[in-house]
């Protein structure tokens, strides 16, 4: 441990005009122009004998693929491998796709966003000086709990006002170690960038871009946004540029607040990088004739379906979506196979008595909080869109409810997580923050 150095970079990824737009399945066609800028702002993290790059991207999920071209760029340019790395998307739904299979929309831009947010990575450990870290945080809500009971018991996403949201806004501050002038502040709250829907074909970063901007205009240095566990929390109000600019300032504004509000700066932080592999329970694999009437019935669905057709019998990306999981069923029966677990992981970069721990999938806010409450870690700071994406981590009550969110919950090969899952990622999450910790205190 020594002297916390700290460099950053802020790089424009914006895609051009057509590129296709991520977070809705009815989209028809490319986006139709630029709303506002998207950002990639990378901050490299230097305790002398470690270091770590924390990159937040606006942009809305990182596909596995992806995350392997990056990580080898990464990893060529600048020698960091894969735990030190932390990138997080803002999750904004009005940002391009970023898959990088060969029948991907946007492949060749895909490349070049990695290549540049590799350059940002380079740059940032350029421009490393010696800093200091604070903590602050500060009351704000931007979004409201989305999974909503209509009279006939049905949850939609809609608005719940009675259910748990976040209420604050967790702020990373680094500093100057000699001017005391910020040079980076990372700052997470828990909100889905959904300000803006399905029928908006303009490139924008949602919320939390405007929020960014809102940061960055009033602070010296870059000011990048890390989501909290939104699986069930959507902005609130939603569908209005207007809405998205409001919350923004909203956002941003305790932010800057937050920065005059930090407590003891560390000039000295320990750095420790970790990357937790485990798997997740999913169902056991259906009988052999129970998977080869599944798939007969997907795929007479699937020809029925329409693409943008927003009901659930004829909307294209769920036909799609349930001929592939149907196809993966039948062979895992086939293969002979009865149970399997989805392969997943958690990173956590500590610094000092700071932990983020970063998810690649959409978690249930619920989560997030007990893994706060448990962490061995004075200050835990849980981050989703991080270095994967695997759909959504429910908490076990919501199944029997049913919803949105446990349709599209994480799968493998074709089966969904059941609701043991939760208790599973609470307690892998706290025993790689317990690993961290240890490894810090050199136990």
């Amino acid at each position: 441990m020594g002297q916390l150095k700290v460099g950053t970079a802020r790089r424009n990824i914006t895609p051009p005009v057509g590129a296709w737009l991520a977070g809705y399945a009815g989209r028809d066609h490319g986006s139709e122009g630029v709303h506002d800028e998207l950002y990639a702002r990378a901050v490299l993290l230097d305790d002398g004998d470690t270091q770590a790059a924390i990159v937040s991207r606006d942009l809305c999920v990182l596909e596995a693929n992806e995350m392997d071209l990056l990580a080898d760029k990464v990893k060529h340019l600048v020698g960091l491998e894969r735990d030190q790395l932390f990138i997080a998307n803002t999750h904004t739904h009005s940002g391009p796709q970023t898959g990088y299979r060969e029948d991907s929309k946007n492949r060749d831009y895909v490349e070049n966003l990695c290549d540049a947010v590799a350059g940002a990575v380079f740059e940032a450990r350029e421009g490393l000086r010696p800093a200091r870290l604070s903590h602050a945080q500060r009351p704000v809500q931007c979004g409201t709990n989305r999974r909503e009971r209509k009279p006939d018991g049905e949850i939609v996403l809609g608005v719940n006002p009675e259910g748990p949201v976040d209420r604050v806004t967790d702020l990373l501050c680094f500093q100057d170690a000699e001017s005391g002038q910020p040079l980076a502040t990372l700052f997470r709250h828990a909100v889905h960038g959904v300000v803006m829907g399905s029928d908006n074909y303009l490139i924008s970063g949602d919320c939390p871009g405007a929020a960014e901007a809102v940061a960055e205009h009033n602070l010296p240095g870059v000011a990048g946004f890390l989501s909290g566990c939104c699986g069930n929390i959507n902005a609130h109000p939603r569908l209005k540029f207007e809405y998205v600019e409001m919350l923004g300032r909203r956002l941003g504004a305790a932010v800057v607040q937050g920065t005059t509000e930090t407590d003891e700066p560390r000039d000295e932080v320990e750095l420790t990088c970790l990357r937790h592999e485990f798997g997740l329970p999913v169902e056991p694999v259906p009988a052999l004739e129970d998977t080869e009437l599944e798939l007969k019935e997907a795929e007479e669905t699937l020809e029925r379906a329409q693409p943008g057709e927003a009901e659930e019998e004829l909307s294209l990306w769920r036909a799609e979506r349930a001929v592939k999981q149907a196809r993966e069923r039948h062979e895992l029966a086939a293969a002979g196979e009865t149970q399997v677990k989805l392969p997943t992981s958690v990173q956590v970069i500590a610094l000092g008595d700071i932990a983020l721990i970063g998810y690649p999938a959409e978690v249930f806010f619920e989560i997030g909080k007990a893994v706060q409450d448990g962490s061995p870690f004075p200050i835990t700071l849980p981050v989703t869109h991080v270095n994967g994406s695997i759909g959504y981590v429910p908490i076990a009550s919501a199944y029997e409810d049913g919803g949105y969110e446990i349709t599209a919950r994480a799968h493998h090969k074709g089966l969904g997580l059941v609701p043991e899952a939760e208790q599973v990622l609470v307690d892998e999450s706290l025993k790689a923050l317990k690993e961290a910790r240890d490894t810090a205190a050199g136990g």
